[in-house]
């Protein structure tokens, strides 16, 4: 090799699972990247030429060849927001054509490169590499492919020839082997891990948790919820990583002080993190549950104890014994990493052995950092986690959920018995956690779909290729059915990409399944689609806004014929679907009035009236409580509607009311007559 200073090799955990491949041939990878390389920097959208072997031209775009197959090696690097340039070494490479200087950079960056080139030996076949790669070095692959392109590319660096169908290294791949250092099985396993004593400082901390106050642990909350990340501040540098959990939980409780007023701490987070307003309100729903803050006067919050306490930056075990006691899953992720494990291992443990029925890759990622941060588990590769020597002695000291005792954690929404406003709570959980996780979207859809049945549709998660994700349907007469495609869009960023969205599709889909309405859901939306979707005749709605109307159908809610005519007005959806809530409410709010009134007067001992009030009196009453005043009509329809015999809250004689019986009873009795009706 030439003098040029090679890079390190990474952490096995921390080199490439997959190496690109640039299309043009499997010899000629190292040609075709020389030719990529000398053409940027480019726009992500520029179209790059390559001439391939035999006279053949190929077309690639900038940005897919970069993001999916030469960024994970190191090769190229994002220059501002579009623009793609040569990494460093790359441009090195350019300049000293050496084969093993590239190659080196391959194996620093890229898992099972020189370990395969190592494990070559006499009459080795494709096959036996596969077999390798899973058993020894631990890499899930269903396929050769991905062995495939790594003899690719080391044939076209001239380190191994095909033979048949024999994998042969030649003289330069054993002269390239005595340059590089291999990872052992061992390092790749997660297999090789020292036990030795915990820390001293884990003892002091241990003694905190010990006087935490002890919950029953199958009850505890299901979904953490949204944590910002810092990602959209315009006060971080653009080289600065995203705040790990820890991090942020620390930095919003910092930011509190000793207590802020809402509109000062979301100014704060605007500033410091460049949390959105919608966004905000998420974030605070999901602050407060892990009990690190509290309402301490109207419209104010603070730090609880702990929360002052987890500011300390040895507080790492704290802050993980404090969720654990409010979260499912938490500690007990720690007596399941005795053996590297996965995300989605430890999400079919979390639901097969502890009821965790909401359990998701997201939910889990987020507590795999807070144990991370604490020093009580770490990573073996971008897949795999194990536990550590002091997460060992850590979780021993805390009081664990027992996988094999009977669980009740199931999903409110199935339940037939659990109470409206439970399962509204776990359908806008679901919503806020999977909405903003971008790799959670068949959550995020199965969300939408039980949001929109409990509107009162009948709502089916179809999802998949040529399928809506959800397809709503009101099961109504002929002439009053009509259908609505749902389309879930969740975002890591929060917003939409104008890009998401395919109206084309959306058309396809509507119609295949006979819909009448198009509907996408998603955290917001960037600003042209709003006008594009109103050309589609597509509603946006945004995940706070459909939160903001199952909260309201929970208590007053519109008709499904009512609601077909809201969908149809795409241009004011938001207003039409405002209207008619508040025109709703207002009936309710009269009902509660007028029973309120009749209380009074039947209570008021006057021997002349007699309990009874006239209709001209209660509007007389609540002419200055109701902007505008309430007709006649109006009181007159909620008149008759409490004293109809089912009710039985009014009797009506010579057009005067009297109440019969107590308000409490009244309202137990209508409680009683919608609890009476199935809705499955």
């Amino acid at each position: 090799m030439q003098e040029a200073q090679v890079d390190p090799v990474k952490p096995w955990r921390d080199r490439s699972n997959t190496i690109g491949y640039i299309t043009g041939g499997m010899e000629a990878q190292v040609d075709l990247l020389r030719q990529a390389l000398a053409q940027l920097p480019a726009d992500s959208k520029a179209v790059l030429i390559l001439h391939a072997p035999g006279g053949k031209t190929v077309s690639v775009e900038c940005g897919e060849l970069c993001v999916t197959q030469l960024s994970s090696a190191g090769l190229v690097e994002r220059s501002g927001r579009s623009t793609w340039v040569p990494s460093e070494y790359a441009q090195r490479w350019l300049e000293n054509q050496d084969a093993h200087f590239l190659a080196a950079k391959l194996h620093g960056n890229v898992k099972f490169f020189g370990e395969l080139l190592a494990s070559i030996g006499d009459s080795t076949k494709h096959s036996d590499l596969l077999v390798i790669a899973r058993s020894v070095y631990g890499l899930n692959w269903n396929s050769p492919d991905q062995v495939r392109r790594r003899t690719g590319w080391l044939r076209s660096l001239g380190l191994i020839e095909l033979w048949g169908q024999r994998v042969v290294r030649t003289p330069e791949g054993n002269e390239f082997l005595k340059e590089i250092t291999i990872s052992t099985p061992e390092d790749a396993m997660g297999t090789r891990l020292e036990y030795q004593a915990a820390p001293k400082g884990l003892q002091l901390a241990l003694g905190e948790v010990a006087q935490l106050e002890q919950v029953d642990l199958r009850k505890r909350r299901a979904l953490i919820g949204y944590i910002p990340r810092g990602n959209a501040s315009g006060n971080r540098g653009s080289g600065e990583s995203p705040l790990t959990p820890t991090a942020s939980i620390r930095l919003l409780v910092e930011m509190m002080g000793n207590g802020l007023t809402v509109e000062a701490f979301r100014e704060k987070c605007s500033d410091e993190l460049g949390i959105s307003r919608n966004s905000f309100t998420t974030m605070m729903h999901a602050l407060r549950h892990t009990g690190l803050v509290e309402q301490t006067a109207f419209n104010f919050f603070s730090p609880t104890k702990i929360g002052h306490q987890i500011k300390r930056p040895d507080s790492g075990h704290l802050l993980v014994a404090h969720l654990h006691a409010r979260y499912l899953f938490f500690g007990e992720i720690i007596n399941h990493l005795d053996k590297p494990s996965t995300t989605s291992n430890l999400v079919a443990v979390a639901k097969e052995q502890y009821g965790f029925a909401q359990a998701s890759n997201g939910e889990i990622r987020v507590r795999l950092s807070f144990l991370q941060d604490a020093g009580l588990v770490e990573r073996v590769d971008w897949q795999r986690f194990r536990v550590t020597p002091d997460g060992r002695a850590f979780a021993q000291a805390l009081e664990l959920q027992s996988p094999k005792a009977e669980v009740t954690e199931h999903s409110a929404e199935n339940d037939p018995e659990a109470p409206v406003d439970v399962v509204q709570s776990s359908i806008i959980d679901d919503l806020r956690a999977y909405g903003r996780d971008g790799s959670e979207s068949k959550a995020f859809e199965g969300a939408v779909g039980k949001a929109f049945a409990f509107l009162g549709f009948h709502a089916e998660h179809l999802g998949g290729p040529g399928r809506t994700d959800v397809l709503a349907t009101a099961q109504l007469a002929a002439q009053d059915r009509y259908r609505i495609i749902v389309d879930a869009k969740s975002s890591g960023n929060e917003v939409v990409a104008e890009s998401s969205v395919k109206f084309d599709a959306l058309r396809d889909h509507k119609r295949k399944h006979k819909a009448d309405y198009v509907v996408v859901v998603g955290p917001d939306f960037a600003p042209r689609l709003k006008n594009w979707a109103v050309d589609n005749e597509v509603v946006l709605l945004r995940i706070e806004d459909l939160v903001a109307i199952l909260k309201r159908q929970s208590l007053h809610p519109i008709a499904l014929t009512e609601m077909r005519e809201i969908f149809a007005r795409v241009d004011t959806f938001e207003d039409d679907l405002l209207e008619q809530y508040q025109s709703l409410e207002r009936r309710t709010a009269l009902m509660d009035r007028i029973i309120s009134l009749s209380f009074q007067e039947a209570t008021d001992d006057d021997p002349i009236a007699e309990g009874y009030i006239s209709v001209e009196n209660i509007i007389y009453a609540l002419r200055k409580e109701f902007t505008p005043r309430p007709s006649a009509e109006e009181v007159g329809e909620v008149l008759s509607f409490l004293a109809n015999p089912i009710v039985a809250a009014l009797e009506v004689t010579k057009g005067r009311y009297k109440l019969v019986d107590s308000p409490k009873n009244i309202s137990l009795r209508l409680r009683g007559l919608g609890g009476t009706i199935k809705t499955d």
